[in-house]
């Protein structure tokens, strides 16, 4: 009778410890989880605040070329460049201070509408994870306008 006792409690204990191990499995889990999500939204965070400083440079510019050259001397930036045949302007930001991590380009596309006024232009920003040479999945997007008037165009 003192080995059944014996054996239903060492069954017990096993059923136990196979929860508590559940248990502290399901709970990793959701720090991990909770880990991710954290990473991912530093992330998000960071592509918005570049797209939104993008975004108040290039509504002080109408020249690409002259925007690019503004946006080099911006904190992070590794690189800019102006595409004037399509209208486009690449730029590298670096932000975790490493020569060959993942960094963030944005890529801003211009177009322009002639007005009485001036020029208005559109400027549609897309934010990536890249390595150099290539873009990774979009982080975000941001679509802006500004007026230029006939003295700052130039015309």
């Amino acid at each position: 009778m003192n080995n059944k006792r014996s054996i239903a409690f060492t069954v017990e204990l096993l059923g136990l410890f196979i929860l508590l191990i559940l248990v502290i499995v399901m709970i990793t889990q959701v720090f991990v989880m909770s880990r991710a999500r954290t990473i991912e939204a530093r992330h998000l965070t960071q592509a918005v605040m570049m797209a939104q400083s993008t975004a108040e440079a290039a509504s002080s510019e109408h020249d690409l070329s002259l925007l690019a050259e503004k946006v080099k001397d911006m904190d992070n930036v590794q690189s800019a460049e102006a595409d004037a045949s399509d209208g486009s302007l690449s730029i590298v930001f670096d932000t975790d201070g490493k020569q060959a991590g993942k960094d963030f380009c944005i890529v801003l596309h211009r177009t322009e509408e002639e007005r009485d006024s001036g020029v208005y232009t559109r400027d549609n920003i897309e934010v990536y994870y890249c390595v150099p040479g290539q873009t990774e999945g979009k982080i975000y997007d941001l679509s802006t306008g500004s007026h230029f008037t006939a003295e700052e165009v130039g015309s």
